[in-house]
């Protein structure tokens, strides 16, 4: 699913347990950021927070960044997946919800019943969720069943190479969450909705970010937030001026460091690069 490129997958993925299917090695070149002045380096690193083991994204430019940084920024520190987990469950389900397949217009309904299945979910698991968490758990299970996990997500891999260097977080698992379940019923529809549209799934968007394809990216977040402000400010603007803001305080201190995030916070108008360059700043894609 699109969002998986701006939003918490790696929460998501402690909800069951991960798939088994492995697909053969894969060369990427994700897209790789650079914010400079006259003492002062940051990177900015486009990631998936959940990938199959077999991807290889550490190319030599990604290499020679993780080497040459201080500090390492992510969207939230390491999780612990029982809290997570029990975090999920307290925040999605409720009590009195309708069934969920009739939380989408008619439509749609040979779509959910197609992703449920893809997902190796249940509708009877679904309709006891609130509709945030149902297309969560659906976009999980894609994921799981594609043979991701968190395990080998980007930032995953990060914290271990930034062993010993100091590690901080934009966000907490607690808020992201938040984000989800503070979004109206009918924000929570359209994610619900263009979730089980995305029949492309977690392959396409894989595809997409191993080429450093960041047109297709911001395609993607174009397609997920048409005639939904709500959802895009929540999942996407909202927090990306919040970036935006700090790394602009940031480019004041000396020193090199790496921030890497969801790889839909960096494509598009909307765009963290976008807001940095629109506060001046110099910002060259190196990869």
């Amino acid at each position: 699913m699109r969002w998986r490129l701006i939003t918490p997958l790696w929460i998501a993925a402690f909800i069951a347990l991960p798939g088994c299917d492995r697909p053969r090695p894969a060369p990427a070149r994700p897209a790789l950021f650079l914010v400079r002045d006259a003492d002062t380096r940051i990177w900015l690193f486009g990631t998936i927070h959940a990938l199959p083991p077999s991807v290889d994204w550490e190319t030599p430019a990604v290499t020679r960044a993780i080497a040459s940084s201080d500090q390492l920024v992510t969207e939230i520190a390491k999780p612990n997946p029982a809290v997570i987990s029990a975090l999920f469950v307290k925040l999605a389900r409720r009590g009195g919800l309708p069934p969920i397949a009739a939380r989408l217009p008619a439509d749609h309904r040979d779509a959910l019943d197609h992703a449920i299945a893809n997902a190796g979910e249940s509708a009877a698991t679904l309709d006891r969720l609130e509709t945030w968490a149902a297309a969560v758990t659906i976009d999980s299970g894609r994921a799981r069943a594609a043979g991701a996990t968190p395990a080998d997500g980007v930032e995953t891999v990060l914290a271990a190479r930034f062993a010993g260097k100091p590690q901080r977080a934009f966000e907490s698992a607690g808020s992201q969450l938040g984000f989800f379940d503070t979004l109206s019923e009918r924000d929570q529809r359209l994610l619900l909705a263009r979730t089980v549209e995305d029949s492309s799934g977690y392959p396409a968007m894989l595809a997409a970010w191993s080429a450093g394809n960041v047109a297709a990216l911001a395609r993607s977040n174009d397609r997920l937030f048409a005639g939904a402000p709500g959802l895009e400010a929540a999942l996407l603007t909202n927090r990306n001026a919040r970036w935006s803001r700090w790394i602009a305080l940031r480019m004041k201190q000396p020193g090199t460091i790496m921030i890497a995030v969801g790889a839909g916070h960096l494509v598009g108008p909307k765009s963290l690069v976008a807001m940095l360059r629109a506060r001046g700043l110099r910002v060259a894609r190196v990869q």
